[in-house]
């Protein structure tokens, strides 16, 4: 007879496979599990989990011997990994000049800009056209996607190096490890289960949250001294974040399950701040903002709306405030959401550095001083964190200027930041990728428009890769399957730095409707009409006409490529009290869909509402169990192209206090976000040949 798992154990094996797979665990968490678990050191030594401290690598690096010297040069066993690092074959042996190592992840990398432009390349050229002197060497080891834990590892290897300074230029990717640390810690795990779905107290799991995250940046802090030793000089560059132009995608403003008639009022209130807003009636907007805030202080929408009432009002200090406190709801983990720096992160460290002698610059006061106070944006960054060319050239010559300091240099102002510039083609093509990877997270149409008119005004031969991307997108097949990959990559070597960025997630592609408009549109100024070609390759590949359309795959409701981060069902599940489909169709030809939906937990039936380009087509009854409907939508509604299909759901006006606690053995995630409907089948023709029957 077969012994079962105590539930322990199986909760424990659990937590381990989840720091297994993220990619991002620590080795202290993972050892720990399996002594919980009866396995002990001696017994995992033959499994397949690296003894990476036994190769001697730092990063992609592995030491060899030349000369008499130690020098580290790029591994071809880690060649996957090179395009995460710098694009520098070997690291020499330590020299008379003082060392400064560089440590972090992507925007210490100079994401998109990279490797034609790099803050390491910057700071570098700073330091040695300044200082009075001394040389210096900057050795660039940012690693893009890097967490803390990694973060600990190349620091612990890095100092293999003989570091005269370490520079951390870091942050924005702890929310992971904070994740792992709640997994990998059962007390933990049950304090953000009862505020969030016990009590549904989100301010209380708020303060929870921030206080775990504030002991992690503690531990770092402490291991950063306790590792490098009390001599070694330490400085800690804190990332800022892009307030202004960054909002939340669709995905981070799921609903929360809110107790009595809380999401009625929520939604009444953003219904009602969006109308003031597009009125300029900035103070009826504050209003209804302050009232969704109110009602839930773990959603971002509020918030942003509050700042642009502000911002209205040219009230740019409070605008400040309430963007980074949107910016902070991504703690609640409604989805994988953008890399950033929370405030509780930079506050910890601005607060502890000090006490482990480390020294602090603080980016978002040096940008803060750059603009005269007001809010960052466009200008000094291309996407949510990333940073342009301008706001590496402020953001090193800040570090630049407390590193000479802490060497005993005098800075003699030879070599401004300005003048270290990247060509021309370098910025054309961080635009471009700029506006794709702002689409793959969500953000509107204007953003990604401004950054494909600012790569066509670098370069005028970016056009033919944009329209090359417009053809890539809009095809049915996978990127992988598409010839004009191959003509991409082929095409354009400085693309295979970012080749992933061209890829999408498996069985996820999206058409990109809004970045392929914005690129259509951005050619058009340059003289480049593709707007019949797109129509006509879009009604091809997507349109209704001869084939039956599945609705329900990613192509035609995905909008960005973050994740719900809660158990992902077998069905489509929409978080918000309405859901936006895309349908390409023609002209004055009627459509036919087919669908079988419900609303989990209703008792009562209800109704929903479809609506084709904001006309309402349809009504029809709902239940908690699945029904399924043929509806017709007459001739004269369609128009050429892309249209858009919106499914209205019930809203519930109050919750069952049964409903509100019955989640003691749910998913925290999956508890906390109400699902308003759930689709199993949703199919689109508008061929009467192949309209379908209702069993």
């Amino acid at each position: 007879m077969s012994v079962r798992p105590s539930s322990a154990l199986r909760e424990k094996a659990d937590a381990l496979a989840v720091l297994l797979s993220s990619g991002q665990s620590s080795t202290i968490a993972v050892n720990t599990l399996f002594e919980e678990l009866g396995i002990s050191n001696e017994q995992i030594a033959d499994t397949s989990l690296p003894a990476f401290t036994a190769t001697g690598h730092i990063g992609i690096y592995k030491p060899e011997e030349v000369d008499g010297e130690i020098v580290y040069s790029r591994d071809v066993a880690r060649k996957a990994r090179w395009t995460y690092f710098a694009d520098i074959p070997t690291i020499p042996a330590k020299g008379q000049r003082k060392r400064v190592l560089l440590l972090g992840e992507s925007v210490a990398r100079g994401f998109l800009l990279d490797p034609g432009f790099t803050p390491a390349q910057v700071l570098g050229t700073l330091l040695n056209g300044n200082a009075d002197k001394d040389e210096f060497e900057v050795i660039d080891l940012a690693e893009t996607n890097l967490g803390m834990a990694g973060l600990k590892e190349r620091y612990r290897e890095a100092l293999d190096l003989e570091p005269d300074m370490v520079l951390f230029l870091a942050g924005n990717n702890w929310r992971d490890d904070l994740v792992n640390m709640i997994l990998t810690d059962k007390t933990y795990l049950s304090r953000v289960r009862e505020a969030l779905v016990v009590n549904q107290d989100i301010g209380s799991a708020r303060m929870i949250l921030e206080e775990l995250f504030a002991k992690l940046v503690q531990d770092f802090l402490a291991y950063v001294r306790t590792v490098g030793g009390p001599a070694l000089p330490v400085i800690f560059a804190i990332p800022e974040f892009n307030l202004l132009d960054c909002r939340s995608t669709p995905g981070e403003r799921f609903i929360s399950r809110l107790p009595d008639n809380g999401i009625a009022g929520w939604i009444a209130a953003r219904d009602q701040a969006e109308l003031a807003l597009k009125a300029k009636d900035a103070q009826d907007a504050i209003a209804q903002a302050g009232t969704m805030i109110a009602l839930d202080p773990s959603h971002p929408y509020g918030y942003e709306l509050l700042a642009d009432a502000h911002l209205l009002l040219q009230e740019y200090d409070k605008a400040r405030v309430y963007l980074e406190t949107a910016r902070d709801t991504a703690l609640f983990c409604r989805t994988n959401s953008k890399p950033r720096m929370f405030n509780i992160t930079r506050q910890t460290i601005l607060r502890e550095a000090a006490g482990h002698n480390i020294d602090v610059v603080d980016i978002p006061e040096v940008f803060s001083r750059h603009l005269d106070g007001r809010i960052p944006g466009r200008d000094l960054f291309l996407d949510y964190c990333h940073f342009t060319a301008e706001g590496i050239q402020v953001a090193m010559q800040a570090v630049a200027d407390r590193i000479l300091a802490l060497s005993g240099n005098k800075a003699n102002g030879k070599v401004p930041a300005a003048s270290i510039r990247p060509d021309q083609e370098v910025h054309a093509m961080a635009h471009l990728f700029a506006a794709i990877h702002n689409a793959h997270w969500g953000q509107q149409y204007g953003i990604l428009y401004h950054h494909c008119v600012k790569a066509l005004q670098y370069s005028k031969e970016i056009a033919r890769t944009m329209i090359y991307y417009c053809d890539m997108m809009s095809r049915s097949a996978s990127n992988n399957l598409c010839k004009t990959l191959e003509i991409l990559v082929t095409g354009n070597t400085r693309l295979d730095r970012y080749v992933h960025a061209l890829l999408h997630p498996r069985g996820g592609k999206t058409m990109e409707i809004d970045l392929v408009n914005a690129m259509v549109a951005a050619l058009q100024t340059a003289g480049v009409n593709l707007s019949k070609y797109v129509d006509d390759l879009r009604n091809k590949e997507h349109g209704v006409a001869m084939q039956a359309v599945n609705l329900l795959e990613a192509f035609y409701h995905a909008t960005s490529y973050d994740e719900y981060q809660g158990t992902k069902a077998a069905f489509y599940q929409s978080r918000d009290a309405q859901s936006v489909f895309f349908l390409v169709a023609a002209k004055d030809e009627p459509v036919f869909f087919d669908i079988s939906l419900r609303v989990p937990g209703l008792t009562e039936e209800g109704k929903i509402t479809v609506l084709l380009n904001g006309i309402q087509v349809s009504e029809v009854q709902v239940s908690g169990k699945w029904t399924r409907h043929s509806l017709t939508v007459p001739a004269d509604i369609c128009t050429n192209g892309i249209n858009t299909v919106t499914i209205c759901w019930p809203v519930p006006e109050q919750l069952a206090a049964a409903e509100q606690r019955a989640t003691a053995d749910e998913a925290i995630l999956d508890a906390a976000f109400y699902v308003f409907g759930e689709i199993v089948t949703f199919t689109a023709t508008s061929n009467t040949a192949t309209h379908f029957e209702l069993n």
